[in-house]
């Protein structure tokens, strides 16, 4: 029986209201609610809330910077110990230091991880992560290398991630590591140093990383997901800090800002090694990681991603002692097992 025009254009238009529905789920198409400013009071986790309640809004510019980055600097008496691992600073012919977790029980190769610590590029070292790297070096049996790569705004793109790459590269070929068992970590700028890590790593054919896991990444210089204009509390990471750090990061960038500065910008994610990300919802880089996570699922790589409900950006490693916390540290720590077996 033939269609009537009437037919044929309802049927048209059924089908063009699904394609604009399946667009709308899948290119996060918005309204102007999605980027009203949230109360991450009200919004929080309820095992947080006191945490936040105690925290006083900070002020991150290049005045305060100094303070900030000697507030974060651990004297080496109050530094974590561990009898079971072994700790040392070696030095790279470029001057750069690299912080060494090796156990104690001899193998003739162990695992590798290279951590890079976070700090919006401007701010933190090795030290800052010590009780991680010492619990990976120990629980699982891993040599952790961290590099104390150099710092934004004295030293912009692309200077940590060349560091970055020359630790790789150093702990590759002059430690006792599995060539086949090499994995990179960090979080907030040192995951998304990770994440620009492993493609550099990738398109240079060298080394090989088994396994990437970014935490909480700072992914996108844009700034332009609900995510980054939902989240602007100057008590935790927000839309005011990213915007000034990606400034500064960016001062030696002219014209399109490439992908190993902001991996969101990467075209092709192809080849690139199976990842474990995690983000909390009041995470302002929230959106961008999921996209992100999406993107690597659609070019053939093996994620898993956890978003975390009412985490804020770096909960478990501000607030340590919180349940969530502890579990949410116990999981990555876990899935780095896993993946490196």
């Amino acid at each position: 029986m033939c269609k009537t025009n009437h037919e044929r254009i309802e049927a048209v238009m059924k089908k063009f209201c699904i394609v604009l529905l399946l667009l709308a789920l899948f290119c996060g198409v918005t309204s102007a609610e999605d980027f009203t400013l949230w109360n991450i009071d009200d919004m929080a986790a309820p095992e947080l809330k006191p945490y936040l309640k105690a925290k006083s809004p900070r002020v991150i510019n290049n005045e305060t910077l100094p303070a900030l980055r000697k507030a974060l600097t651990i004297p080496p008496e109050k530094l974590p110990k561990n009898d079971r691992v072994n700790v040392r600073n070696e030095y790279l012919p470029s001057g750069l230091r690299v912080r060494v977790y090796t156990p104690k029980i001899q193998k003739p190769e162990y695992p590798a991880l290279l951590w890079i610590h976070g700090g919006g590029h401007l701010m933190g070292s090795p030290e800052g992560n010590e009780d991680l790297s010492l619990r990976i070096a120990d629980e699982l049996g891993f040599i952790v290398a961290a590099p104390a790569y150099r710092l934004t705004p004295e030293h912009p793109y692309p200077a940590d991630l060349e560091d970055c790459y020359a630790a790789l590269v150093w702990m590759t070929e002059n430690l006792p590591v599995r060539k086949d068992r090499i994995a990179v970590a960090g979080q907030s700028a040192g995951g998304g140093l990770t994440a620009a890590l492993t493609l550099l790593a990738r398109d240079r054919k060298y080394p090989a990383i088994h396994f990437q896991m970014p935490l909480y990444p700072m992914l996108d210089y844009r700034n332009i997901t609900p995510s980054s204009h939902q989240i602007n509390d100057h008590r935790v990471w927000c839309r005011d800090f990213n915007i000034s750090a990606w400034s500064e990061y960016l001062a030696d960038v002219s014209g399109d800002v490439p992908a190993y500065a902001s991996p969101s910008m990467a075209g092709n994610l192809s080849g690139l090694p199976p990842a474990y990300i995690m983000v909390g919802t009041l995470d302002p880089f929230r959106d961008e990681i999921i996209v992100y996570a999406q993107r690597l699922m659609q070019a053939g790589v093996p994620v898993e991603l956890h978003v975390i409900p009412g985490a804020t950006h770096g909960f478990e490693a501000i607030f340590t002692d919180a349940e969530m916390s502890v579990k949410a540290v116990n999981e990555y720590v876990n899935a780095l097992k896993e993946a490196m077996k």
